[in-house]
């Protein structure tokens, strides 16, 4: 796969992250904070990639990832890499890897990521398969003895997770939209792709 610049990362992982949203390039451009007619270039060389569709409605054309394009689904895994991390979050992250390591996805969320050392929990999105239940459970609790901050984790299945996503869950679509993804980015993009339409 092609390398995306920071900017078409920056659009990828805003398209892929906001699924259920529709956005113009005027709208995009201020979002993310690029002019109008870099965003329009942006948007064509994606597009031209195989990596966006497009929907006309009037004069305005929205776009949206292209999920049926395998190269797309790259571009959107690679995007989701490029959250600025503060060190005290990549603290977290590396304490996290125990219980990272027992799920298809563990995503970072909630208000560590606004207030950091301020907050007063971390909280975690863990999908796994039921048989990891139990694994998953005795890693958060010997976190949980050992830390100053009490570790929450909202536990989904694969299924539970693209159910979610059908019924546009808030709390889900917010975890998704602003959490930082810690493995299972290619899982992720999946469950999305599979829940979205």
């Amino acid at each position: 796969m092609a390398s995306l610049t920071e900017n078409e990362a920056k659009t990828m992982d805003f398209l892929v992250r906001n699924f259920y949203t529709d956005c113009n390039i005027n709208q995009l451009a201020r979002i993310l904070k690029i002019s109008p007619g870099g965003m329009f270039k942006i948007l064509r060389k994606l597009k031209e990639r195989g990596f966006l569709a497009e929907k006309r409605a009037g004069n305005n054309a929205f776009y949206k990832i292209n999920f049926s394009s395998n190269d797309a689904l790259d571009a959107c895994k690679f995007a989701m890499t490029g959250k600025a991390l503060t060190p005290y979050i990549s603290v977290w992250i590396k304490d996290l890897e125990p219980v990272s390591e027992l799920a298809d996805i563990s995503l970072l969320f909630g208000s560590v990521l606004k207030k950091g050392k301020e907050a007063g929990d971390i909280d975690i999105l863990l999908v796994f398969g039921r048989k990891n239940l139990k694994k998953v459970e005795v890693a958060i609790e010997k976190l949980n003895k050992i830390k100053p901050k009490k570790l929450h984790a909202v536990y989904q299945t694969m299924d539970d997770l693209i159910e979610n996503i059908k019924k546009r869950d808030k709390a889900i679509l917010e975890e998704i939209r602003t959490g930082v993804v810690l493995k299972g980015r290619g899982f992720l993009v999946e469950a999305i792709k599979h829940g979205q339409s």
